[in-house]
């Protein structure tokens, strides 16, 4: 007498797929504003966080990036080096919130 899985004749799905994981909406989220002058990097320090999620902006027609974020000391504040497509003077806004 041969034993047969009926799970394999027939596709089973679990009744709850795992849900993706997002930041902790709970929150705050600190906002920055970095000023450019005839330049195309500026580094701003943004705190302490576990892992931050960075989000930033212009009103500008230039293109902004996060170039490099990094921590100068092991468990102490983030640094982030923000590079533009061409030097320009204006605003960049920054919003910065703790991931899960």
């Amino acid at each position: 007498m041969a034993r047969i899985d009926l799970n394999r004749m027939r596709k089973i799905y679990p009744q709850m797929k795992s849900s993706p994981r997002w930041f902790n909406q709970t929150n705050e989220v600190k906002t920055h504003i970095v000023e450019f002058s005839n330049s195309n990097v500026q580094s701003l320090a943004i705190g302490v966080y576990t892992s931050p999620v960075i989000t930033i902006g212009q009103d500008d027609n230039v293109n902004a990036w996060i170039s490099k974020l990094y921590r100068e000391i092991a468990g102490g504040s983030w640094r982030v080096d923000i590079s533009t497509s061409a030097e320009f003077t204006g605003k960049i806004y920054i919003h910065v919130s703790e991931a899960n």
